[in-house]
């Protein structure tokens, strides 16, 4: 009886050791995966904000464009209004086309980052034809301005008067799609951290309830295992 009881001793012993043992691997199981969901949650969040962010790069850049046109609308202005001494007209007119060739440059910039974005080129492909068509409309009326003639100015601002509208209202489209598309990445953003956050929450929840239950079922076993000795 007595090694018998020995015998039951040392067996609960190894119980409780095995039981420690089985905390502890949970403990570490708990660790690796909370470990594991936050640094996924991380890396989406991460992964999500870069994509809103070059969104918003875009809008900022569409938005450049627009200004850069309405300066280069400026400077048509410039020429017809100031343009009348031959310094004036040659300073004006190398503006007019610097600020052209700008706007058509961010143009090209912004076609090249929608299409790395996965976004729709259409309504941007539309801005650089409606600016190519603005460019040749412009260069011809310029053909026709005499800056000897006072009236002059007026006839060639006439003959382009309300061209540029269509360009704008497109520029203003576009900066709108894309700040909405922005503003929908970032809800989306956050639905999906949510929606990870919950399920590492549950992951969580559950394999503490599991580790819970296998400790008690050890620990009954080895009060058991006791009580017998």
């Amino acid at each position: 009886m007595t090694g018998t009881g020995f015998g039951d001793r040392q067996a609960a012993r190894r119980q409780l050791v095995m039981m420690a043992g089985t905390l502890v691997v949970v403990l570490v199981v708990i660790n690796v995966i909370a470990i594991y969901g936050l640094d996924r949650i991380g890396r989406e969040a991460e992964s999500y904000a870069a994509v809103t962010e070059r969104l918003i790069e875009t809008t900022d850049l569409a938005r450049e464009a627009q200004v850069g046109f309405k300066t280069q609308v400026q400077e048509w202005k410039n020429v017809l209004l100031r343009g009348h001494v031959a310094e004036d007209l040659a300073r004006y007119t190398a503006a007019f086309h610097d600020q052209e060739a700008a706007v058509a440059e961010r143009l090209d910039r912004l076609h090249d980052r929608a299409a790395r974005l996965g976004l729709a080129t259409g309504s941007v492909e539309r801005l650089i034809a409606l600016h190519a068509e603005l460019r040749d409309r412009y260069a011809t009326a310029l053909q026709s301005f005499d800056p000897a003639d006072p009236q002059a100015a007026w006839r060639v601002d006439h003959s382009v008067r309300g061209m540029d509208r269509p360009l704008n209202d497109g520029f203003d489209a576009q900066v709108a799609e894309v700040r909405d598309l922005a503003a929908a990445r970032r809800k989306a953003v956050e639905a999906e951290v949510a929606a990870l956050t919950r399920l590492h929450r549950q992951v969580l929840i559950g394999v503490h309830a599991g580790g819970i239950v296998l400790v008690l079922v050890w620990l009954v076993l080895a009060l058991r295992a006791l009580r017998r000795g």
